[in-house]
């Protein structure tokens, strides 16, 4: 029986808050789901029981470096740091989709993310040229049967506001995006070419990738998979993406959309902007 530890409950509580719906799970054994008409649908929530496992992987001097771990659900800033690199990672619920208001009202956002342990120092040293990296969460459980929604999936990246000024930049270019879906605005706050790529994650040549699928025994693993050159700001005036030439973001996150196998799919709109909409949340 899959259980959600009241530690994580009551944050979770709180999401539901934010996405606008709270509901009450059904008065049954293990929290199931409930077929009956007029029965209450459960919240979904993660079950800590369980330690997902983070995986960043890089090639450097044509050789794959691994780094692994088990990470509980924890706050991005407690994010905990990798052996023998500049990297900590996290894994949490609730990112960009749902501070935006963009998000499946009955559905959950899983976040992964990395960091720079020392903001100063590379996140890959001696990553190759032209070569891509990979971040990967397995192991994460829900109370409920889930399904994930590749077409949600982002990469948020995060710059430091020092780095930013020094090219003349507003504080609000700190944030940029790359995201699955073609025409996606995250709801009309981003606006591609200044603040986001849509379609940076679509597969495409010179794109990153995503892959996310439940497993057999019902665990997600979500990862993607980036060329290192998007790691380079769209408003960076040095044309250059080879290592070390552009100024990189101090940490980075993925997430993406997941839902109960009962929950409908919503019709989302993709508003176009001019100018990305400058919202305080995604400054966090």
């Amino acid at each position: 029986m899959i259980r959600a530890r009241p530690s994580i409950l009551a944050g979770f509580l709180v999401l539901a808050c934010v996405v606008g719906q709270a509901f009450s799970a059904p008065d049954m054994p293990g929290n199931t789901v409930s077929d009956q008409p007029g029965q209450p649908r459960p919240m979904l929530l993660a079950d800590d029981a369980t330690i997902p496992t983070v995986q960043v992987t890089w090639r450097s001097v044509g050789r794959d470096v691994t780094r692994e771990g088990a990470r509980p659900f924890a706050a991005p800033d407690d994010a905990e740091p990798f052996e023998g690199c500049n990297l900590s990672a996290s894994v949490s619920l609730g990112g960009t989709r749902l501070e935006v208001g963009a998000g499946h009202p009955r559905g959950a956002v899983l976040r992964v993310e990395i960091r720079k342990t020392e903001t100063h120092r590379a996140f890959f040293p001696g990553i190759d040229p032209g070569s891509s990296f990979r971040v990967e969460v397995r192991g994460v459980r829900f109370n409920q049967p889930v399904r994930v929604d590749p077409d949600t999936a982002l990469v948020h990246l995060k710059y430091s506001l020092k780095d930013v000024e020094a090219c003349s930049l507003p504080p609000s270019a700190a944030n940029q995006f790359l995201l699955a879906n073609q025409q996606d605005t995250l709801g009309g706050m981003v606006a591609a070419g200044v603040n986001a790529t849509p379609g940076g994650l679509s597969g495409e040549p010179g794109r990153g990738s995503v892959e996310a699928r439940v497993e057999a025994d019902g665990s997600v693993t979500f990862a993607v998979v980036m060329p290192y050159a998007l790691l380079r700001h769209l408003q960076d005036p040095w044309a250059s993406d080879l290592p070390g030439t552009f100024f990189e973001p101090i940490r980075l996150h993925a997430e993406i959309e997941v839902l109960p196998v009962w929950a409908e799919p919503i019709v989302r709109e993709h508003p176009p902007l001019d100018q990305p909409y400058e919202r305080p949340t995604l400054e966090d």
